[in-house]
């Protein structure tokens, strides 16, 4: 039995090991997973701190899922502030999500910066409180404890239940001190790119992805602190790990809409670094999940909207469902109550036998039909030649 059609690597041309992955068993995970992801469902006052109404219909929405969900990650902004009035906010949004955790899915945080937030909690109503911090961690045990030290539940990874998929969580805010913050786009420090690379050196899964606050490529400009420029030199850094080490998928919230972009060459690295970053090569994909009961954005677009999948239409909400299924990643976004939004598989290359991704038991005698299909991305429309390279028991073939 096959286990897996390996994922392809595509830069000028298309390199498949197509026969001997369809007649020779390979050393391979075999995995089917479903995860939700989600962010910002604050309100905007401090008399709705949490957008209630909006989240309930999403968490009912994705309790209604089938398959369900093995667990959910929000990408934070949970509420309008971390503590008002003395009373922190964590555990009361916490078990919002009651219907979801009773009924076996999991929930995994990644801490925004209105979570640092407070008022009239014995602190500026001006800063990022450690103390807002200190007590996150101390609410969203769940999450793993394997990031850090000092990091524990803000920074974490950990491993799907087949092994062939990787997820880690950033903290962009992290401190040590109660601060004032100057800009929101927030900074990757070294002590947690170390831990990543670590924890990715050691994975030997496929598929690996990221969740995290802040976007690195924004799609609006109006809010200076939510600029292009704002981008920290230390999320390019980190893009290129990610490119490097092949991600599938960036996910984060932070901007008040929807966006979805497969960051290729054609997207040069913003802050450029020096000496300069490289151009991108291995299409991760940026997921902006950015409101789940947070007000919509209504800045104009800095991107080209359709390239971008942007969408920012009022009063609209979205949650986003990933399928892992063998060697693909499926997105399927949600917009409020109306149902798929947005649907796009992650792979640019899909190779199928017998019209089928999955594992396939086959004789001598049984027919097998070999499915090569190309997703151009940004080069759509553009001649070019391609190239196809079958390396079997019997040599290569082209």
């Amino acid at each position: 039995m096959i286990c897996k059609i390996e994922r392809i690597v595509l830069v000028l041309c298309l390199v498949a090991a197509i026969t001997s992955v369809v007649f020779s068993p390979v050393p391979a995970f075999c995995e089917t997973l479903r995860f939700v992801f989600l962010a910002d469902s604050r309100g905007d006052s401090l008399d709705e701190p949490v957008n209630t109404p909006v989240l309930n219909a999403i968490i009912s929405q994705i309790k209604a899922l089938s398959p369900q969900p093995a667990f959910v990650v929000f990408g934070g902004d949970m509420s309008y502030r971390g503590c008002i009035k003395n009373v922190y906010t964590f555990q009361s949004w916490k078990d919002l999500f009651a219907p979801l955790t009773s009924a076996g899915i999991a929930l995994y945080t990644a801490i925004g910066n209105h979570e640092l937030y407070a008022h009239g909690c014995g602190t500026s109503d001006e800063g990022s409180s450690l103390a807002n911090q200190q007590q996150y961690q101390n609410v969203f045990t769940e999450n793993p404890s394997n990031g850090p030290p000092g990091y524990e539940h803000l920074v974490y990874s950990f491993t799907s239940p087949g092994g062939d998929a990787f997820f880690a969580v950033l903290d962009p805010y992290y401190l040590t001190a109660d601060v004032s913050p100057t800009q929101l786009g927030g900074t990757i420090d070294s002590t947690q790119l170390a831990w990543l690379e670590t924890r990715v050196a050691q994975t030997k899964a496929t598929h690996k992805f990221l969740f995290i606050h802040t976007p690195y490529y924004y799609t609006t400009g109006s809010d200076p602190t939510e600029a292009p420029s704002s981008a920290d030199p230390s999320l390019t850094n980190l893009w290129a790990f990610l490119d490097n080490n092949l991600f599938d998928i960036y996910a984060c919230g932070h901007t008040h809409l929807y966006s979805r972009k497969t960051i290729d060459s054609s997207i040069l690295p913003n802050p450029q670094t020096s000496p300069p970053t490289l151009p991108w090569k291995n299409n991760v994909v940026q997921l902006i999940t950015g409101t789940c009961g947070a007000p919509v954005s209504t800045a104009t677009p800095t991107v080209n909207p359709a390239f971008w999948h942007f969408s920012q239409t009022a009063n609209t909400y979205y949650f986003s469902v990933v399928d892992i299924n063998d060697s693909h990643v499926r997105i399927t976004s949600y917009s409020g109550d109306t149902g798929a939004y947005n649907v796009f598989d992650s792979n640019a290359a899909s190779i199928l036998a017998n019209n089928s991704s999955q594992s396939l038991d086959i004789t001598d005698n049984t027919p097998v039909s070999v499915t090569a299909a190309l997703d151009p991305g940004s080069l759509s429309g553009q001649n070019a030649d391609w190239w196809i390279v079958a390396s079997t028991p019997w040599g290569l073939f082209h």
